[in-house]
């Protein structure tokens, strides 16, 4: 609790039963907290409240939890359009750089030392056979950052990314039609 909504408790006996009204009949001007705050102290005096306004209330504040508690604010669609959007983007920058990538440039040495048996064996000799792994794995991260690996790299990360966040807008929307159709089922003993 802050000291904001210390204040606030501590202010609320003092006010008028009109200032509390106010807090409950213009409830979404104010935050939750606040008007289940000035609810609690018109129940304590004992003032009506109708059941139709409570009711208004309570959806509110659930509406307002779930939109709290939701992973993002984004509609499903908007998921799933942004993930379209960045299929699109992220394969066009890849095609962009594939087409415009140089060759190779050649090895600063007239050759590659790692196609000579000499120096492998000086690799494994000073660090073992893990030695040569990193070596390996180290070039092969280089080369990734350079020329067409680089567009093949975009190409998947992009691929990956919008999949995931398409997977998320479906999710969400499933979620949302689940719960939906849970409020429209009635459930009880009845059944």
């Amino acid at each position: 609790m802050s000291s904001s909504d210390d204040l606030f408790s501590a202010r609320l006996p003092t006010l008028s039963n009109a200032e509390l009204f106010n807090y409950i009949y213009h409830y979404s001007d104010y935050k939750v907290e606040a008007v289940q705050a000035a609810l609690a102290e018109v129940h304590t005096r004992g003032l009506y409240v109708s059941e139709a306004i409570l009711s208004d209330i309570a959806r509110y504040c659930t509406r307002h939890e779930q939109q709290r508690t939701r992973l993002c604010n984004l509609e499903p669609r908007h998921l799933r359009w942004l993930a379209f959007a960045m299929m699109i983007l992220g394969l066009g920058s890849a095609v962009l750089l594939y087409v415009t990538a140089s060759p190779p440039v050649p090895h600063p040495l007239g050759y590659d030392p790692f196609n000579s048996k000499k120096y492998l064996r000086e690799l494994e000799v000073y660090g073992g056979k893990i030695n040569i792994l990193a070596v390996e794995f180290r070039q092969w991260c280089a080369s990734l950052g350079r020329g067409k690996p680089l567009a093949y790299t975009i190409a998947l990360l992009t691929v990956l990314l919008a999949s995931l966040v398409w997977r998320i807008g479906s999710l969400a929307a499933a979620h949302r039609d689940t719960s939906a159709e849970q409020r429209k089922t009635p459930s009880g003993p009845w059944l």
